[in-house]
């Protein structure tokens, strides 16, 4: 599968099938800090994932 971080490379990752969540344990990502789009739709941590799959993961900017 493909994970597109924004000013990262593309990641590619060979997966049978693993949630959002476990992807982005593997990539030593929070889930709380970012959310997840695929196909320009939000998806939730719970959602099976892939190999053929391209996710984007966008980090949420916190602060005031």
């Amino acid at each position: 599968m493909k994970v597109n971080i924004k000013d990262e490379p593309t990641k590619e990752l060979e997966i049978d099938s693993s949630s959002v969540k476990e992807v982005l344990n593997e990539l030593e990502i929070n889930s709380l800090e970012v959310v997840v789009k695929k196909d320009d739709t939000i998806i939730h941590e719970d959602q099976l994932l892939t190999n053929e799959d391209e996710i984007t993961v966008i980090k949420v900017v916190f602060g005031g």
